[in-house]
């Protein structure tokens, strides 16, 4: 299952929503139509956030894959519920981060280090969704994987909700520091989606991923990596973690397989993609 926060623009609040289709299937408005036209009341407990259904995930997660295969065969086609469309055709919404208001972020250098006993706290009040553009320039893209956490059966075992692209803007005249754009509050790109993690599990290798990601500029290929080669997991980075305060909503990223730096120009566009997470795209301007 693929999860989003859209709204129209972005002066609205991020409404939660799944991905069927090429559309973005509002949560609770399917909800209630499911209510009214179904009779099925179980799914107007669902949350109107991610945040909110990260806090209850357990639940979450079984309503909302029940949701997703009911409307597997729903035509869509003109679905309203008070006047308001249940699905909405993704090129017409704007994309916020998966989770637009992470309590943290943290950056790891699983490609580099053999352990993950450091992080780097990252800014959470700079993150860009998907299509969200750039305006920061002098920055040069460094896609990562991420995990998003979820709140587990109890508070004491949070776990993986399941993971999206990072796209970890960093200044290449800083790198010598061991500075980034998002240690500076500048910018990170996150998204499209947040999917699950047992769409993704049967692609595990080792303490990485079976998994190829590239980076395009202005789609022409530059970047071709792998994630198989992790040193260490998103279990011990979550493991880890729990050194200081971990909970639902918190992201955590594996660093980036490539150093190389890309020269941008304002009018081009990045596209991050990851083998079954998508392409996270941006527009510098």
């Amino acid at each position: 299952m693929k999860l989003l926060s859209y709204a129209l623009d972005y002066r609205m609040e991020p409404r939660l929503a799944f991905s069927l289709g090429g559309q973005a299937i509002d949560v609770m408005r399917a909800s209630l139509w499911m209510k009214e036209d179904r009779n099925a009341q179980e799914f107007l407990t669902l949350a109107s956030s991610m945040k909110l259904a990260l806090e209850n995930w357990q639940k979450s997660f079984s309503l909302l894959s029940q949701l997703e295969a009911a409307f597997q065969s729903i035509d869509t086609s003109g679905l309203s519920v008070h006047a308001r469309p249940i699905a909405l055709a993704e090129e017409d919404i704007v994309f916020f981060a998966p989770i637009p208001d992470p309590p943290s972020i943290r950056f790891f250098s699983t490609f580099v280090d053999d352990s993950p006993d450091t992080f780097d706290f990252g800014q959470t009040q700079t993150l860009r969704g998907h299509r969200q553009e750039l305006t920061v320039t002098g920055l040069s893209p460094r896609g990562e994987i991420a995990a998003i956490v979820a709140a587990g059966k109890n508070s004491e075992n949070p776990e993986i909700a399941g993971y999206t692209i990072v796209n970890n803007w960093t200044a290449p005249q800083e790198k010598a520091l061991g500075k980034n754009g998002v240690a500076l509050g500048q910018a990170t790109s996150i998204g499209p989606y947040l999917v699950t993690a047992d769409q993704v599990n049967s692609l595990k290798m080792g303490s990485g991923f079976n998994m190829d990601m590239q980076i395009s500029l202005n789609g022409q290929s530059e970047i071709d990596t792998r994630l198989k080669d992790m040193k260490f997991s998103f279990v011990d980075m979550l493991e880890f973690s729990k050194s200081s305060h971990v909970g639902a909503g918190d992201i955590l990223c594996s660093g980036s397989p490539s150093k190389r730096d890309l020269v941008l120009s304002s009018g081009q566009n990045i596209g991050v993609e990851i083998q079954a997470l998508g392409t996270l795209a941006t527009t510098v301007v």
